[in-house]
């Protein structure tokens, strides 16, 4: 159901939406510094940090509370490797500009949408924006399981390298890469 509401063509279910950032983190092979909103709940960053990352915060949007494009490209660095969008309380980043300066700059773009879940984007559904999005079914959420999250993605790469971060590298019955 979460692929047909966002657009995904992989969906993997997580613990929660932290692990599901840290297995995202993962699969994108990040490293060095990634750029990520200001205002955010704290373990965005700690995701990052938890894998030896560096996040490197940006100014936020006023009228969205987002992540501002216009303040990302002078904060990237040799060593940035990724922007990592907030949608919060309902209001998604501007998709089109993060994906634009992450095409120009060679990075990789994942949504941290834990608010954001049923969503959408000048048309288009939070989830099927950018390299991976994460959603999170915590207690706190408009939509929830009590705890849980998820990652879609359309990236079969992307989705195989998350379903093995969680299922402890097992790729077959014996197999563990």
């Amino acid at each position: 159901k979460l692929m047909r509401l966002t657009g995904a063509r992989h969906c993997v279910a997580m613990a929660n939406g932290t692990l599901g950032l840290e297995a995202a983190i993962r699969a994108l092979d990040l490293n060095g510094e990634v750029l990520v909103p200001s205002f955010t709940f704290i373990a965005t960053a700690h995701a990052l940090r938890l894998h030896g990352i560096d996040p490197v915060f940006c100014d936020v949007e006023p009228e969205r509370c987002c992540i501002n494009p216009a303040d990302i490209e002078k904060r990237i660095t040799a060593r940035t490797t990724a922007i990592l969008g907030v949608d919060l309380w309902g209001r998604a980043c501007d998709a089109e500009a993060l994906a634009d300066i992450a095409k120009r700059h060679d990075l990789k773009l994942l949504f941290d949408a834990a608010h954001s879940l049923g969503v959408s984007h000048r048309g288009s559904m939070v989830g099927s924006f950018g390299d991976a999005t994460m959603f999170s079914f915590h207690a706190t959420k408009f939509v929830n399981a009590f705890e849980g999250g998820a990652v879609v993605t359309n990236s079969d790469e992307i989705a195989a390298r998350l379903r093995a971060t969680i299922n402890f590298g097992f790729t077959g019955i014996d197999r563990v890469e």
